[in-house]
Order: structure tokens, then sequence, then C-alpha cells
């Protein structure tokens, strides 16, 4: 099997780019609802724009966010997904657009051949063979918020010609 890691591409020029958040903010974001109310709850993150602003399909900072095309395309993937509406406002020009906060199950799958920083981020990732279920998953144990998509999904993104999106082949236990 092949994972990878879907990134922003960082060639769009004049990306919007959301607020930032502090590890702690990001952390409580991303963690599971305690109940239905606050999953219901839409997260409105400041933005500032211009112009020639490009609104990608996907945003890896502060949060993993998604459009509302690439979400439809990862429910078909993974129905039991959970979301949350994040509305970017623009103060300055009065504007508002929806993303959603792309929630993933968690999966414990790194193999002993991971290896860590000392500030305990990632240095080189290493899946283990057969320890994924989730066509899409962030890793457990791990501190960022990074998201891992299955073969199958990252040929179906590149297919239909998503804007910002860019994916990191994941190196896998031998």
């Amino acid at each position: 099997m092949r994972y990878f890691r879907l990134m922003v591409d960082e060639r769009v020029k004049n990306r919007v780019e959301p607020a930032a958040m502090s590890p702690l903010q990001v952390r409580d974001i991303l963690a599971d609802p305690q109940g239905q109310n606050q999953q219901e709850d839409p997260l409105f993150l400041a933005v500032h724009t211009s112009p020639q602003t490009v609104y990608p399909d996907f945003l890896e900072f502060p949060l993993p966010l998604v459009s509302d095309r690439m979400k439809s395309l990862l429910e078909k993937y993974m129905p039991g997904l959970e979301w949350r509406a994040v509305i970017l406002t623009d103060f300055k020009q009065v504007k508002q657009d929806v993303y959603w906060l792309l929630r993933p199950p968690m999966e414990d799958c790194l193999s002993a051949q991971t290896e860590w920083y000392p500030n305990q981020t990632l240095k080189r990732l290493v899946l283990r063979q057969g320890a994924l279920e989730s066509p899409v998953f962030r890793i457990k144990g791990s501190i960022e918020p990074h998201i891992y998509i299955h073969l199958a999904v990252a040929e179906s993104l590149l297919r239909r010609f998503f804007t910002g999106i860019r994916l990191q082949r994941v190196e896998m236990e031998a």
C-alpha cells in the first residue's frame, strides 16, 4: 500500500492565510468534540485578502481546512468523517468564505523505524505495513496535525484538478 502526506502547494502565490493560532489552540480544536454543540458551532478565523488572493482547495496551517468541493470527494471515501465549518472572514473587504475543518481518525501506525527530533517532531516518518484501516487519517502520537491519505484518494484528488495541493509519498516499513 502507498500513502501520501497531503500538503499545501507553496507555488500558489497570494494564497489566503488564516490568522495564526497557538499549538494549544490547534490541539484543542482538532481534539474529538465533547458534545454535539461543539461540533455544530462554526469556527471563525480572520484573514487578510487582496484582489489577487487565491482560495485554494486545501489549507494546512494553522488547521487542516478543505473547500466544499474537496469535502464532497473525501466524504465519498470516508462517509463518517467529522467536519466542522470554518468561516474565513475578511473584515476589511467584508467577505466570508466557508471551509471545512478536517478531523480524520487517529491511526496507531508508526513503525519502530520512525525517527524523532529532540522536540518530538518527526524527523523520518515510516508507517507500519498493514496497520492502516482509514483512507484519510492523522497519526496517533505525533504532535503535528498533518493529514495522510491512501493512494486511491490521492489519485482522485489529482484527477479533479484541485488547486493548492501537493502530495509527498510516505515511507513504508520494509
